[in-house]
């Protein structure tokens, strides 16, 4: 029974259809509330998928895929017989929400047809993805139904976990080379005149900064184009060295000026990959790595403390979630007729 438990781990990750097939030998028969045959095709075509998607074939074991086949129907026979339905606006919402989630994570629009094309590109099909995604939901389902006692359990994290993991991990949690800024900015035109005009204009004013006759101040609130940051001196917030998406952006010259000003310095004319800017830094912060207590960044006021023990209560929650559905898959199995015939 160990040894089926521990295969159940893998249901999280992919639940395959499993139908009676005539066409094929039996790989091995199924009875919870009624008798199902897995054949060699169903086998045969799954042992392929996991191959696929390994860098080692030969470590997928037929045995072990089967079992997990098995556990499969199972879960489906005992949520249809104990009352758990999957309805098809559950799944559609689901899909939904993966779209908003990805979204999110990379801080990105996506049209309906391009989230279906990454869909299709990394799953085949949608509808394939949205069977993976009922058959999941219906794991969920019957296990908050079966095992809320197990899944009810509070994760607790001991402080020791926390600085054990911090102690192991240090090195990972590193400041990067950081700077505050605030600018005058002036984005570019699509009439090429206007722009010549706005660089020579903001290279006059960069000069008139720099030799004492106008404040950096005084020259945002007279010549900068950036609404929001106006109102607040100029101010655009944190810069980090490794932002590689505001480097994308912005482009290596404004890094470059950005990261060779010292506090309080105002540099000359900048020219990035919207705009004209005049760039001035209010804070300098260097590399270093960040104790339990520190902030993740100035952006994030998060501690390094508080950030492990949100990712340590996860883990085992999870670690709860797994205990649950192998609880519940022994609970199957001891009521169910499996033979195996695969040899």
């Amino acid at each position: 029974m160990k040894r089926f438990a521990s295969l159940t781990i893998l249901i999280l990750m992919t639940m395959s259809l499993v139908f009676a097939a005539t066409i094929s030998s039996p790989a091995a028969t199924v009875r919870l509330t009624k008798t199902v045959q897995i054949s060699m095709n169903d086998l045969d075509a799954e042992v392929a998928r996991y191959q696929a998607a390994t860098s080692d074939p030969s470590s997928v074991d037929p045995l072990q895929v089967l079992n997990l086949l098995i556990n499969n129907e199972l879960f489906r026979q005992g949520a249809e017989r104990d009352g758990v339905v999957i309805s098809s606006t559950m799944v559609e919402t689901a899909y939904k929400n993966q779209k908003t989630a990805i979204e999110q994570s990379y801080g990105t629009t996506l049209t309906n047809e391009e989230f279906d094309q990454i869909i299709v590109n990394n799953f085949g099909s949608v509808a394939a993805y949205k069977q993976l995604i009922s058959e999941q939901l219906l794991v969920d389902s019957y296990v908050q139904l079966k095992k809320s006692d197990v899944l009810k359990e509070e994760p607790i994290v001991a402080e020791s976990e926390v600085t054990s993991f911090y102690r192991k991990n240090r090195t990972q949690f590193v400041s990067p080379e950081t700077v505050k800024l605030s600018h005058i900015f002036i984005p570019y035109s699509s009439d090429s005149s206007v722009n010549t005009a706005n660089k020579t204009l903001l290279a006059d004013v960069a000069n008139k900064i720099k030799n004492g006759t106008l404040s950096f101040e005084k020259a945002v609130v007279e010549y900068s184009q950036d609404t929001p940051s106006k109102s607040k001196g100029g101010d655009i917030g944190w810069l980090t060295m490794d932002n590689e998406e505001a480097r994308l952006g912005l482009g290596d010259s404004f890094f470059e000026a950005a990261f060779s000003l010292d506090v309080g310095e105002t540099g000359g004319l900048v020219e990035s990959n919207t705009g004209y800017h005049i760039l001035k830094v209010l804070v300098y912060s260097e590399p270093k790595i960040l104790a339990l207590d520190d902030v993740i960044s100035p952006n994030n006021p998060m501690t390094i403390r508080t950030y492990i023990t949100n990712e340590l209560k996860v883990a085992k929650q999870q670690e709860l979630y797994v205990k649950a559905v192998n609880s519940l898959v022994e609970d199957l199995r001891k009521s169910a007729t499996v033979r195996i015939l695969y040899k």
